[in-house]
């Protein structure tokens, strides 16, 4: 007899768009159903002729009223999620403020991050701004259930320094987590010197122009420095012009899964991360997991841990500087794994549900 309880769990994106948490739901998702009747839903799973709704919806809102498209594309989202998919469960689970309900079944919202914090591609008036922000606070203010983020350092900046105080719900924190498998798959190998890997979305968030600004620094310095960058986003084709245009031969891999991920980290000895904004950052986790020395920007709102040489801005040379030296520097700052396991964070989840 089947004892066990169901939950549902709702993703705002397709499964083919690569990234945290993407990645995370699918983790959560393996872990979840040792112990629940799990229900995963994306926008992959609505009628074709519907799935792209969401996203027709926020590009015409945002040539009109930008950037409040990407707002209303979560409410349709939302809409078009209780539509088709609302039945009687026990608990459920909402990977984002924009398509979480309340209703009297026990539920969990986790905010991954808030798109009023990542417009750094876009040229955005305050005014602006502050109309999203504005529903942004409503939105999260209104939620009835437990509501949860990925950091702490995450957590004090959307509530002191974001929003400034106005929000009234309580926060909770629940790191994120990878799989224990995976964990015990690190191997210790001789590393390649002076080779640098990224692994990520490219995306101007990442700032990855920059990364191949420093990397053509050290390239000059020392030609044995060498560049992996894993993973796709809309900047791709422009960045391997880039490289091409600075004569840089860096190795652009497509997106990988995981196991692929953790045997690409392996061979390599520095984990570079330009990034601008990161609540949690699983690559910068899963690189200081793999034995890399992780380079990043000091002000990123994740554990602090992750980091092992922390730069306070994005001058090229401080950069440079940092990783030429990186053999005279202190020790790699340690980091308990246990902490980051999914089956600790799911613990840590289920727990919220009451």
């Amino acid at each position: 007899m089947n004892t066990k309880k169901n939950i549902q769990i709702f993703y705002g994106g397709f499964q083919f768009n690569k990234g945290g948490v993407n990645s995370y739901s699918s983790s959560l998702n393996n872990q979840l159903q040792k112990k629940f009747n799990v229900s995963l839903y994306t926008l992959d799973n609505l009628p074709i002729f519907i799935k792209f709704i969401p996203h027709i919806i926020e590009k015409i809102i945002n040539f009109l009223y930008f950037p409040l498209g990407f707002y209303y594309k979560g409410t349709v989202t939302r809409f078009l999620f209780k539509f088709f998919f609302k039945k009687k469960t026990d608990y459920i689970i909402f990977q984002d403020i924009y398509i979480s309900w309340n209703s009297n079944t026990p539920s969990l919202t986790i905010l991954h991050a808030i798109w009023s914090d990542n417009l750094q591609g876009y040229n955005v008036s305050k005014k602006k701004l502050s109309k999203l922000k504005k529903k942004e606070i409503n939105k999260i203010n209104s939620i009835n259930h437990s509501l949860s983020t990925v950091s702490i350092p995450y957590r004090n900046f959307i509530l002191k320094e974001h929003f400034f105080n106005k929000i009234n719900k309580k926060i909770k924190v629940t790191e994120l987590g990878i799989e224990k498998n995976l964990v015990k798959s690190i191997k210790k190998i001789k590393r390649k010197p002076k080779s640098l890997i990224y692994v990520g979305s490219l995306e101007h968030r990442k700032n990855i122009f920059f990364l191949i600004d420093v990397f053509y620094k050290l390239y000059n310095y020392s030609s044995k420095y060498t560049l992996t960058i894993i993973g796709s986003g809309p900047l791709k084709e422009e960045l391997i012009k880039y490289s091409k245009k600075l004569n840089l031969e860096i190795n652009f891999l497509q997106n990988k899964n995981k196991k692929e991920i953790f045997n690409e980290l392996f061979k390599h000895e520095i984990y570079i991360h330009t990034s601008i904004k990161e609540s949690f950052s699983l690559s910068l986790l899963e690189a200081k997991i793999s034995g890399l020395t992780t380079v990043a920007y000091k002000k990123l709102q994740i554990p602090k841990n992750f980091i092992d040489i922390p730069i306070n801005d994005f001058v090229s040379s401080h950069w440079f500087n940092k990783i030429i030296k990186l053999r005279k520097t202190k020790k790699k700052k340690k980091i308990k794994i246990n902490k980051y396991l999914i089956d600790k964070t799911v613990e840590k989840l289920t727990h919220l549900f009451e």
